[in-house]
């Protein structure tokens, strides 16, 4: 059995949805059959992706901040990219440095509401390698 490599805010490397090459990314807690999980909840993208985060029906309801869930415990992480977005339905960020970037919903990360975003350097942006 293929041992699983854990990321942040439990998402593990097969969790990952793979949208690396995209200009723009949306996340958001639109599925109708959870509104406590992100869609997708742990996305891979490229260095200077713009990511929409929505919140439904607004960040009041699902304040998100950047950083960790361990243990039933969420950390603030205020180096984070992600920042925090109090109010509003729906915040943009450009992510331009490579590493992984956790983010959470401060009201109900104990059910679930977090995840993770991986930023890899983008090669051959136009296509050609220089």
């Amino acid at each position: 059995m293929p041992m699983r490599v854990f990321a942040l805010n439990n998402c593990v490397d097969g969790d990952f949805a793979d949208r690396r090459g995209l200009a723009h990314v949306s996340i958001a807690n639109d599925d109708p059959t959870n509104p406590y999980r992100y869609r997708p909840r742990c996305v891979t993208i490229s260095e200077g992706t713009m990511v929409t985060f929505r919140a439904v029906p607004d960040f009041g309801m699902h304040p998100l901040y950047g950083g960790t869930v361990e243990a039933g415990v969420a950390t603030i992480d205020p180096a984070s990219p992600v920042g925090s977005i109090g109010i509003g339905s729906e915040e943009n960020r450009v992510l331009t440095a490579s590493g992984e970037f956790p983010f959470f919903c401060d009201v109900h990360y104990s059910q679930g509401m977090a995840g993770s975003i991986r930023v890899v350097p983008q090669l051959f942006a136009n296509g050609f390698d220089g």
